[in-house]
């Protein structure tokens, strides 16, 4: 398993390097976190006054709350 290996490369670490290897790490996972919030964002449409998320496909939703608005 890949997060056996992980950890036995982690084991392998001097303890005077894990500092720096967990602020790479935490970084890294604050990194994947901003890019799934980015595009979660883009699939999120102002509509009549609040924000709805719509998941693929939204045409057809937003099309009818787009004609409700007119």
């Amino acid at each position: 398993m890949l997060q056996e290996q992980i950890i036995n490369e982690i084991n392998h670490i001097p303890d005077d390097k894990l500092n720096e290897l967990y602020d790479l790490i935490h970084y890294f996972r604050l990194g994947l976190l901003y890019e799934q919030q980015e595009l979660s964002a883009k699939n999120t449409y102002p509509l009549r006054g609040v924000k709805i998320r719509y998941d693929e496909p939204f045409e057809s939703v937003a099309e009818n709350d787009w004609n409700a608005l007119k």
